[in-house]
Order: C-alpha cells, then structure tokens, then sequence
C-alpha cells in the first residue's frame, strides 16, 4: 500500500472511531448474552441500569417465547437485588395464591395441568402451560418475591374451581350429588365448547342453574365466597368480551393492581414492582385496546410517587419450528427498527435514545417507530426462539 493510500485508510479509521457510527439505529440497538443468571455484553449493563433505576420494571410480551421466560427466570436474582419484591402476572388472583400454596406444598402445576388436560384442554391458570413458566414462578417464590395475580380467573379454570370448593366445604350426601351433577355440566360444556367455536361456554356456565346450585351451597365461609365472586366475575368478563366489551377485563386488571399495591404500601413507601404481562396491556397511554390499561396506571402511579418506569417490550422476530428450522417472522413496518438484531444474541433497542435523536433531526421516524416509542422505553428482542415446552404429561 503506498503512501497516501495508507494515510486515507489511518484518517477513515480515526474518523469512524471518534465520531462513532453514522446510523442512530445501529448506535441505539445493544446486544448481550444469557448463561444462567450471567449477563455479558454492552446491553446487559444497559438493561440493569434501567432496572435498577426504577420502582416499576414492566415486560409487556408476545405469549409462548421460550427464551423469553428463560431470561426472566435468569433475572429474577438480580431484580431480589435491586429491591424488587413483588411480582406482577396475567393470572386471577386466586390462581396466584393457588399457585404459591402448590409451591409451598411441593406440588407441581406439570401434576396439576395433566389431572384437567384430558376435559379442558389447556391450563387452569392460563399462561402456564409451558414448563418455562412453572421455573419462572419458582424461581421468584424460592428469592421471596410476593405474587400478584392481576388478571381474571382462565377460561380454563371451572373445573379447578369447583374441585377447590367441593375440598373446602363440609361433605354431606346433598353437597356431593349437587358437586357431581355440576362437575358433570361443565365437563359437557368444554366438550361443546371444543366442537363450537362460537360457543359462550362463560355465559352458559354463567346462568346454569346446576351451578348456582352448587355454589349457593358451598358459600358458607368467606374463603369459599371469596373464590366464587372470583370465578363469577371471570364469567362476567368473557361473556362481556363475546359482545366485544373489553373495557370490564381493563378495569379489572387496575383495580386488582392498585389492591396489590396498596397492600404492598402497608410494609414499604415504594415497593418495586416486576410485571410481566401482554404487551397490549403494558402499553403507555391508550393502548391497541382502545383503552388506558395497567400501562398507563402504573406510569401515572410512577409520576406521583416521582419514581421511574422501565417499560419494554418483547417479540420475536426469529422463531424455530418444531423441526428445529428457523422462520423470519420480520414484518415490513419493523424492517428498519429490527435491522440490528440477530439470531445468536439478545438485541436490546433503546427507544428512548432514537426518540431524541429524531428530535435532533438525526433519525425519520415511521409510524411504527412512532407507536413503540409511545408506548415503551426500549424492545427487547430475543435470539431465535422455540416455543415453550407443554407442561403436562401425556
């Protein structure tokens, strides 16, 4: 190489390292590694700033990522270490406490899904149907964390709910006929449930009349009408769902945060908070629902307590099928945000670093870059995925 050749390449490299890279997405788009609970590269100490700088840490996800509840479960310890007692899911209240006494007891929800698989055909408590799950929970309860349950009991639960009363009450002749005769209706409804699938199995169960017969009869100490009212209003839900009212299950998952919460004040000024739920009800603002949802209550809640939100959102853009082969799910509208990431890394997209570099004239923002920025603080993007485990034997 001659000489004035060699001086251009010296003056190239000495501009690209002091002026940095030219592309804002490139510079805001971080990567890191997961071993167990060990985090390397750039974007782990980025992520644990953020968490750690906050009382409310929000993961608003796409259901069913393996990766993504392998990192969860790999994070818990050091959210235990950066205060962060309480957490936060997509599941009735009541499962949440069923499930922290099956932890207790040393049962397991892989026992638990598989005595109800064969008549509902999922979990009782919903988003636990992969083994992943179930590590994640017990992961959190074996570091202290407190679990909240913010959402409606599952469609899948009838079952598990009349099973519960029936072991709570007082046996006599008289509650056994009215507990089989109502375990056998709502067998026969998921049945017609599996076969329609336009059928209202919550409102059919709703106002079945063998049913109300067993709960009015086992309703005779506050813990048992404290399940039904949980199970009633879960009904009430879905039911309002099929005529398309989502506003009941929004309104139930804030107030069933600020219960939590408030209970949670009891014992600590600012108790931090770990939520991890779908991304649409985790969003800031008005979210895709049409409505403001745990999102924005828990951003509101974070301005009055002058305290910090970290809100992040998680999909995958590389999945692998069953057979192990890699699909690109990349959609056009995220084609230029998710240029960066890659199938062997976490990426991490600070969304707040390219709000203000288009602020500066830096970046041209699309719709899409529009809407996440609105709704979330950075993207969390995992390396290709497989879908979880089933969490039942068969």
């Amino acid at each position: 190489m001659g000489r004035y050749p060699l001086l251009i390449f010296i003056f190239l490299c000495f501009f690209n390292t002091a002026f940095g890279q030219d592309d804002p997405i490139q510079a805001a788009t971080y990567h890191f590694q997961v071993k167990e609970s060990l985090f390397t590269g750039n974007g782990s100490d980025t992520l644990k700033k953020y968490i750690q700088q906050a009382q409310f840490f929000l993961i608003g996800e796409e259901h069913n990522m393996k990766a993504l509840q392998d990192f969860t479960t790999s994070i818990i310890p050091f959210l235990k270490s950066s205060g962060y007692q309480n957490l936060a899911l997509e599941i009735g209240r009541f499962s949440a406490e069923k499930i922290k006494a099956m932890y207790q007891t040393k049962q397991t929800i892989t026992d638990f899904n598989t005595r109800y698989d064969s008549d509902v055909k999922g979990s009782p408590f919903g988003f636990f149907e992969g083994k992943e799950e179930e590590q994640f929970s017990n992961q959190a309860f074996r570091n202290g964390f407190r679990l909240w349950g913010l959402d409606f009991e599952n469609y899948n639960a009838a079952l598990f709910i009349l099973d519960e009363l029936y072991s709570l009450s007082k046996k006599s002749s008289e509650l056994d006929r009215s507990y089989q005769a109502a375990r056998q209706l709502v067998i026969a409804e998921y049945a017609k449930d599996r076969k329609d699938q336009i059928y209202n199995l919550p409102g059919n169960l709703l106002h079945a009349a063998t049913v109300q017969a067993f709960f009015k009869r086992v309703a005779t100490t506050p813990q048992a009408r404290y399940i039904i009212s949980q199970q009633l209003r879960s009904w009430h839900i879905y039911d309002a769902q099929s005529r398309k009212n989502w506003y009941a299950r929004v309104k139930n998952m804030r107030d069933n945060f600020m219960l939590h919460y408030n209970r949670a004040l009891e014992t600590n000024k600012n108790p931090k908070v770990f939520v991890k739920m779908g991304a649409v009800h985790l969003a800031r603002g008005t979210s895709s629902s049409g409505f403001e949802e745990v999102g924005q209550l828990i951003d509101e809640l974070a301005k009055k307590n002058k305290k910090k939100v970290f809100s992040v959102i998680s999909f995958a853009r590389y999945r692998t099928d069953a057979q192990g082969k890699l699909v690109d799910l990349l959609e056009e509208a995220d084609a230029e945000l998710l240029k960066y990431t890659t199938t062997a890394s976490w990426s991490l997209i600070d969304l707040n670093r390219l709000r203000n570099d288009a602020k500066q004239g830096k970046l041209k923002l699309s719709e899409a870059m529009r809407s996440y920025m609105e709704h979330y603080d950075m993207m969390l993007i995992p390396p290709a995925t497989p879908s979880m485990t089933p969490n039942v034997h068969r």
